[in-house]
């Protein structure tokens, strides 16, 4: 391929490239300017713009310039498009998340549901319940609608709403809430609020006010733009004039020429794209997926981490922390029962409890209480002490613990306390944070004791719980009116619109999918450490992100006078091609500078 075709094809690529590419940079670019706002899209057309056309000139037209100005600019231009569409995608990917929220809250109640008519059970879509009717739910079934137990009794999974780890004893009277889960038992319920009024409903409207609420992150480089491109500009033509008035209209053009294109925006326009895209991949690496890579300027200035507890500083489940075992020889009747109950406690018993093929018979369900039935002949009752004194048992209650006992003909063989217990490297996360000036707090819905209990051991600032997700959303909404910069951290479906409209959301690696679509970040390893990571990466990036921009202002306070000529009169003259080169040595430079993050210790 000889010369004149290479150029040509690079001269058609290019152009695809510049006004295909680059036609928002364009249409932003004259749209900013009626309104008088000269902004990085402005920059960027100046300076992609001055490049490619004085190649298409040199291109088609050689003899109109000396030969050692026959030089071209088109991958420079194209370069500077691309690497700042790039670092434009990325913060672009997660701005349509809204939807999906939508669609996986919808998702929470099911399709249909059983109504009572005057005695008779019919099947109805669920848009079809009205305020008033009775809805059945058997085990197993979601909750349809908001509303009242009218008869019946049940254990209620409603860590969505509560983040609770144990299932909740509803009775008649109690109010139940859509989207939770009805573990056992048989419900009547009157529907008390449905559509837009539901809880469902209003979790969504919170997150598409949080959605719309989050402000985006004002960039350095954009206030640094506002003032470069028309100080860039008036130089141009202050240069040609100058050469022009001095019969010099050769250097003129020459030198306004070269004082766009040194200025052109690929140091100070890749400042940050470079050294964000560098951030995710060293995030990635370690295990912190940054959906929103705004994120990695923001959470810098953050001044408060909120903490959801279940399933964020603790496991999410209920685990066994100690064992009285009276007799060995009958723990085996318990295998049965505790097999056939799906239970979350009963399930955390069950590996302690020898296996067995034996059959339980006339196996009975209580909610709230436990669970009783016949295993060779004996009789074997497993749940609280509550349930076992009523049932003719010398039971003692064990205060700040889920207990679970197993009583066999009368007498008590085996005794289980049980908590939701904390990870391992909670406190450590605490402290840390705390250390580096952070203000810890705790959010939960659940019990007072528990709540407090957990403050105490991890000696966190602010403790609140028994909490609904509208007050925890509340309360962050609170602390920003104060001016506090929050990062949330959660897991739940109750925690969403609280990681919405806080600065920062977190999702941990065992988070709902709601929750993940909520946050900004995922800790996608099993390690709440990585916060402290995630942090220290923000950190180290936008000390990174502060040096590319220095850089930028520096090479062009020095590179601009010398292509205007401030130097002629020495005999240094900076050409295009010269400048060229100084561009991409200031965008080589930038782009090593953000390749250390990948190298950097985040552990401190």
């Amino acid at each position: 391929m000889n010369e004149t075709t290479k150029n040509t094809l690079i001269f058609l690529l290019a152009t695809v490239v510049q006004f295909y590419a680059g036609f928002d940079f364009y249409r932003s670019a004259i749209s900013n300017l009626k309104n008088r706002i000269a902004d990085m899209n402005l920059l960027v057309v100046i300076g992609t713009s001055a490049a490619y056309f004085y190649s298409v000139f040199v291109l088609l037209f050689p003899n109109l310039f000396p030969v050692d100005m026959r030089n071209l600019y088109f991958d420079g231009a194209a370069a500077i498009i691309t690497f700042v569409l790039l670092g434009r995608y990325l913060e672009s990917r997660s701005r349509n998340k809204a939807s999906d929220f939508m669609k996986k809250l919808l998702s929470l109640k099911p399709e249909k549901a059983t109504i009572l008519v005057d005695g008779k059970e019919i099947d109805v879509p669920i848009e079809n319940i009205v305020v008033g009717d009775a809805v059945i739910v058997r085990a197993g079934e979601k909750i349809p609608v908001d509303g009242v137990i009218i008869s019946g009794s049940a254990e209620i999974d409603q860590s969505m709403v509560t983040g609770e780890s144990v299932p909740v004893l509803k009775k008649e009277g109690d109010t139940v809430i859509g989207g939770t889960v009805n573990t056992n038992g048989y419900l009547v319920i009157r529907a008390e609020k449905t559509g837009k009024n539901s809880f469902v409903s209003q979790m969504i409207k919170l997150l598409s006010e949080a959605q719309e609420k989050k402000p985006p992150i004002g960039r350095l480089a954009d206030k640094i733009v506002a003032i470069f491109v028309p100080a860039i500009m008036i130089i141009s033509i202050l240069t040609f004039d100058v050469w022009y008035i001095l019969d010099r209209p050769d250097i003129a053009f020459l030198s306004a020429v070269s004082v766009l294109i040194i200025a052109c925006p690929c140091a100070l326009g890749i400042a940050t794209p470079i050294a964000v895209v560098a951030s995710v991949g060293r995030g990635a690496k370690e295990g912190i997926l940054i959906k929103n890579p705004e994120m990695v300027e923001r959470i810098n200035s953050i001044d408060t981490v909120i903490f959801d507890k279940t399933g964020t500083l603790t496991e999410g489940k209920p685990s066994v922390i100690k064992k009285v075992i009276k007799n060995e020889n009958l723990l085996f009747v318990a295998y049965p029962l505790l097999k056939s109950s799906s239970h979350p406690v009963s399930q955390a018993v069950l590996p302690y409890i020898p296996e067995t093929d034996v059959k339980a018979e006339d196996i009975k369900s209580v909610p709230g209480k436990g669970i009783k039935g016949k295993v060779n002949g004996m009789e074997v009752i497993i749940g609280n002490s509550v349930f076992l004194s009523e049932n003719g048992y010398t039971a003692e209650a064990s205060s700040g613990y889920t207990e679970l006992l197993i009583g066999v003909d009368g007498t008590v063989v085996a005794q289980f306390l049980l908590e939701d217990r904390l990870k391992d490297e909670a406190k450590y996360v605490v402290s840390k944070l705390k250390q580096m000036g952070l203000k810890t707090v705790l959010l939960t819905g659940d019990k007072e004791d528990v709540g407090k209990k957990v403050c105490s051991t991890l000696q966190i600032d602010e403790c609140y719980y028994q909490l609904l997700p509208e007050e925890k959303y509340t309360i962050v909404k609170e602390k920003q009116r104060k001016g506090k910069r929050v990062a949330f951290v959660g897991d739940g479906i109750n925690d969403a619109p609280s990681m919405a409209v806080s600065d920062v959301g977190i999702a941990v690696l065992q988070a709902t999918d709601i929750a993940k679509e909520a946050g900004d970040i995922i800790l996608i390893k099993k390690d709440l450490r990585l916060l402290i990571k995630a942090i220290n990466l923000s950190k180290q990036s936008f000390r990174i992100i502060k040096q590319n921009l220095f850089w930028a202002y520096v090479y062009n306070l020095i590179g601009i006078p010398v292509a205007a000529g401030i130097l002629y009169s020495f005999g240094i003259m900076l050409k295009p091609v010269l400048a060229g080169i100084a561009m991409s040595f200031s965008s080589v430079t930038v782009v090593l500078n953000a390749l250390r993050i990948q190298f950097k210790n985040l552990e401190e």
